[in-house]
């Protein structure tokens, strides 16, 4: 009998990371496996820059809030019952620099977030904060598996005490080489058993053949974050080495990073600026046509001052995906990669003279840097193929669900969403629905109140990640870009250039994530909402569009009646709005909200003299309208 695969979640310390390429080419291989993900961020990305590859995951990206949030919804008893006493524990045996409390409180957000989902199995890349994080995560009933691979358990964690006990809690760990795996089975020999050793893989299929021939200059490139551990510096030095001795050549170093002004201090040094470049960040699609333009790939991997080294470079992959020959150093995990002699050679790092002539003994023989490109690609598609990398990892996922060692869970229905231009701790749930009845708050900005703030509300209330998230998809959505941008005109003066742009950002963003969880309607809760709401309603006409128009709404009046005829459906309290709509838009906005000042005003003569004074408003049954209203919504999309 088969076995469902069971619903993931992917759980980073930051994602994305430009230099993590082969997460995202691990998560898109098991989609296309049929598996369902969910990805989720304790740290939103450094800067808006993201590879294409991106847009072709199927999982919705979520990030944990502002600290102030998640800490107002770790402030109640039952957090402190569930997890006060395993903080204090982690406290005490690993320290306050590696803050349980901060990852007990992520883990806390996270996991009434998976419920909704309906998550099943964390796993986790990285020995870090996140592992951390899954270690709370799994007091709270979800089973985790995590990657280890060289950096984070090896120097950045830190604490071997604190590696043995995420390896004894994980059902499983995954080592990216066998010299990793060596590490791990020697710090965690009681979890020996269940390290196993899975390659990082790649997208074979999508790198284009370079094309091995003979021509001058010899083409070079490079790839990685500007550390010392690269070796940039060694390579640069093998290329003063060769120009020295009448090689002509062109490398190009692709990436960034610390070292880039020392690198750049090297070149001069060593007289090579006419045939040595840094270009930079590349893009995935940059990088694959940079590598089909070349020659050769080279990497000068080192064990740096502190300790670190590459372990298993995915661009080494990616260069032999490409046919290219690899010339690269005898570090870590690099030898279970590179064949000497077969797909490619191997030097000693930090020996420049060698590396010179493993260059130099290649850039005069194209045959055999044709060979050795040959058999780089069957070595990769025999070890590194995502068909097989991806493949053993989804069959532990899998073993796992059939085994009974993960809970039972389904994904909340989430077709209907409110969109909240500002929340600050208004009670908005309670009278209105929510979760229990398939809705889905969304604040457009949230900051929490502190007291006097709706609990209720906090709990269920999701908020639109920082502007450096929504940027990241604004820039590479052009088309989209435009048609918010040519709907402009129509809002006329009455919506300054801020304001229409945070809009248009925020919609460009609904539009790429809303259909994720299922979204068919979307209701801006007020007028605030509204602009937000029409121009998503431009990027997506099959998405049904709903607003709700308060007695003198936020919104000036001549805006909304041009805009609201966009809208599937209306509940307009506001009576001077519903003269300036006119008898043809009347039949769509019925006052089903009533959503009256929560005062009515009274003028009382006395004599000569007229008083104007206010008056609570008569209360009306909230729950009763609300639920009329879902109700009209879900028969919007019947």
């Amino acid at each position: 009998m088969s076995v469902a695969k069971p619903r993931l979640a992917y759980l980073f310390s930051r994602h994305p990371v430009v230099s993590q390429t082969f997460c995202d080419s691990e998560m898109l291989a098991l989609e296309r496996m049929g598996f369902e993900i969910e990805v989720a961020a304790l740290f939103r990305p450094r800067n808006s820059f993201r590879h294409e590859r991106l847009d072709r995951l199927k999982a919705e990206i979520h990030y944990v809030p502002e600290p102030g949030v998640v800490a107002a919804l770790a402030d109640a008893p039952e957090f402190k019952t569930a997890l006060g006493g395993m903080i204090d524990d982690h406290l005490a045996r690993y320290g306050a620099d590696y803050k349980p409390a901060v990852c007990a409180r992520n883990a806390w957000y996270l996991a009434a977030l998976f419920r909704r989902l309906g998550v099943r199995h964390v796993h986790v890349h990285f020995a870090n904060r996140a592992t951390h994080t899954a270690l709370f995560l799994k007091k709270l009933g979800f089973p985790f598996s995590f990657t280890a691979h060289a950096q984070d358990f090896m120097f950045d964690l830190g604490c071997d005490e604190l590696l043995r006990e995420m390896a004894r809690e994980a059902e499983f760990v995954v080592a990216v080489s066998d010299y990793s795996r060596e590490l791990l089975c020697r710090t965690c020999p009681e979890s020996a058993a269940k390290i196993t050793r899975i390659y990082n893989g790649a997208e074979l299929s999508d790198f284009p053949a370079a094309i091995a021939e003979q021509r001058t200059p010899l083409r070079l490139v490079s790839v990685g974050r500007l550390v010392e551990f690269k070796g940039f510096e060694h390579l640069i030095g093998a290329c003063g080495i060769l120009k020295r001795r009448g090689v002509t050549l062109d490398l190009r170093i692709i990436g960034d990073g610390p070292l880039r002004a020392q690198l750049e201090e090297r070149i001069r040094a060593e007289g090579v600026q006419d045939c040595v470049t840094l270009p930079g960040v590349r893009s995935q699609e940059e990088i694959k046509r940079e590598l089909a333009a070349a020659d050769l790939f080279a990497l000068a991997s080192i064990v740096d001052s502190t300790g670190s080294s590459d372990i298993l470079p995915t661009v080494i992959t990616e260069a032999m995906a490409c046919g290219l020959p690899v010339v690269s150093t005898t570090v870590a995990g690099i030898p279970e990669m590179v064949e000497h002699g077969v797909t490619g050679l191997l030097v000693a790092p930090k020996d420049e003279g060698a590396m010179a002539d493993a260059i130099s003994g290649l850039a005069g023989d194209v045959e055999r840097r044709r060979a050795m490109g040959e058999a780089g690609r069957a070595r990769a598609q025999r070890l590194f193929s995502l068909d097989v990398t991806a493949g053993v990892l989804g069959a532990r996922f899998i073993e796992l669900a059939g085994s009974g060692r993960l809970p039972e869970r389904t994904r909340a229905a989430d077709s209907v969403v409110y969109l909240v231009r500002e929340w600050k701790g208004a009670a908005l749930v309670g009278e209105a629905p929510s979760h229990r009845e398939g809705v889905r708050w969304l604040a457009e900005e949230v900051e929490w109140a502190g007291k006097g703030g709706d609990r209720a509300t906090l709990k269920v209330i999701e908020a639109l990640p920082d502007a450096c998230v929504i940027e990241s998809i604004w820039l590479r959505r052009a088309e989209e870009r435009a048609r918010v941008e040519a709907a402009r005109p129509q809002t006329g003066d009455a919506v300054d250039s801020d304001t229409f742009y945070r809009c248009a950002r925020h919609a460009v963003y609904l539009a790429e994530t809303l259909g994720k969880r299922g979204a068919r309607v979307l209701h801006a809760h007020r007028s605030d909402a509204v602009v937000t709401a029409w121009l998503l309603k431009k990027l997506r006409p099959g998405l049904k569009v709903t607003a709700a128009i308060e007695e003198e709404p936020v919104l000036p009046r001549g805006l909304l009646t041009r805009l609201l005829p966009d809208f599937d459906l209306v509940s307009n309290s506001d009576a001077r709005l519903g003269e300036l709509a006119g008898e043809a838009a009347a039949a769509r906005r019925v006052d089903v909200l009533k959503l009256a000042l929560p005062f009515v005003r009274r003028e009382i003569r006395l004599g000569p003299f007229h008083l104007k004074t206010k008056m609570a408003a008569p209360v009306i049954d909230r729950r009763a309208a609300e639920s009329e209203w879902l109700r009209m919504l879900r028969e919007l999309i019947r």
